[in-house]
């Protein structure tokens, strides 16, 4: 068994035998509602603060997992949609951004962040049980979107419902995620259309010369306190969402992927290879600090380049990414759980295990899991 095939064996029998089983125990039985997260010991986290994002994102976890066979996650998928999701809203109201016990104005906030992470989980709910009410659902939430967070004269959408002010670059591009997952669940060309918006927005705006920005203001000039700050995870999340838009629609990328991988190999990575949290534009660290999600990023932009133009040296880079994710992150962790963040020698900082986490590692690993039957 040669290296990918045994980092692919690996992923596998982590997701099966260790990581779904112990979260799919993670959700209330009473109201449907997935646990924030784990601690380091498995006991879940205190449920003082519920963001709705995970909801949706541990939806989509057990759908896809469902639909690969890896573990059968119905009744999950079901209780989020049927009980767990309403606690935080409705497709046609929008959703807030947690459930709080010390209730405040953050925590009521309907962010595009939200909306598109709904959008993602009622799409993958329909594809896994073909539910009209699911449909629905997304056309609701789209519509709720385009007509509270919509900029009619400048384009683009806000951050945060009732307050014109500022737009980012991350809800925009969970956005275009949902749209081309709503598309390629539907086959309905109108939500291709729609991500299509989205990619002429990252185009025009969000793309720099260099570089990928991420905080503006309405008129989509760069945020005056936090412009410069750059996700180097981003530029590799967003290396495989153009790679999977251009397998939908044709459209070539190829220089705007060379231009967001040279950047990030430059700037975004620490001495021990791992992808760093944070940059400013010019390249130098703001945060060396490394989240587990910029390598799961790292890892799906790895495929996606070795798809592209397939080479020994791209096919070695797949592995590596993959044995640095158990090295720093699973394997010091309880089996099925993560160390979230680690230091700029690698050394955890927060050996807990957000919920939300699980989206950025259960996509990562089901890519590998698609391209070893090409392999």
């Amino acid at each position: 068994m040669d290296s990918l095939t045994f980092q692919i064996a690996r992923c596998q029998h982590w997701l099966t035998q260790h990581a779904l089983p112990r979260w799919q125990k993670a959700q209330s039985e009473k109201n449907g509602i997935f646990a924030e997260g784990l601690l380091s010991d498995g006991r879940e986290f205190s449920d003082d603060l519920l963001r709705f994002r995970v909801q949706p994102r541990q939806v989509y976890v057990f759908a896809h997992a469902t639909k690969l066979n890896l573990i059968d996650g119905h009744n999950q998928v079901l209780a989020a949609i049927k009980q767990g999701f309403a606690n935080f809203g409705s497709p046609s109201s929008g959703y807030r951004f947690s459930l709080y016990e010390s209730n405040d104005s953050r925590s009521e906030a309907l962010n595009l962040y939200e909306q598109a992470f709904a959008l993602l989980g009622f799409a993958w709910h329909y594809k896994l049980a073909a539910d009209e009410h699911s449909l629905h659902s997304m056309e609701a939430i789209y519509q709720h979107i385009s007509t509270h967070l919509w900029d009619i004269e400048q384009g683009g959408f806000f951050l945060i419902e009732g307050n014109a002010v500022n737009k980012g670059q991350n809800p925009h591009m969970h956005l275009f995620e949902a749209l081309m997952v709503s598309y390629e669940h539907t086959d309905n060309p109108i939500w291709l259309e729609r991500a299509t918006q989205i990619y002429q927005l990252f185009q025009t705006h969000f793309m720099q010369s260099d570089h990928l920005a991420e905080f503006f203001q309405a008129d989509f000039s760069l945020d005056s306190d936090i412009g410069t700050h750059i996700d180097p995870g981003h530029h590799y999340e967003w290396i495989w969402l153009l790679s999977h838009y251009q397998k939908l629609t044709g459209v070539k990328v190829n220089k705007t992927i060379d231009v967001l991988y040279r950047f990030a190999q430059q700037h975004g990575h620490n001495d021990n290879g791992l992808v760093r949290d944070e940059i400013y534009a010019n390249g130098t660290p703001l945060r060396s600090t490394s989240r587990l999600w910029c390598q799961t990023e790292y890892l799906k932009a790895c495929i996606a380049l070795w798809e592209r133009a397939p080479s020994d040296t791209r096919r070695a880079a797949i592995s590596h990414a993959v044995e640095h994710i158990f090295v720093y992150y699973l394997n010091p962790a309880l089996p099925g759980l993560w160390v979230d963040q680690v230091d700029s020698v690698g050394q955890p900082l927060n050996e807990h295990s957000p919920a939300s986490t699980f989206y950025h590692l259960f996509l990562a690993f089901s890519e590998l899991l698609r391209i070893a039957n090409k392999d």
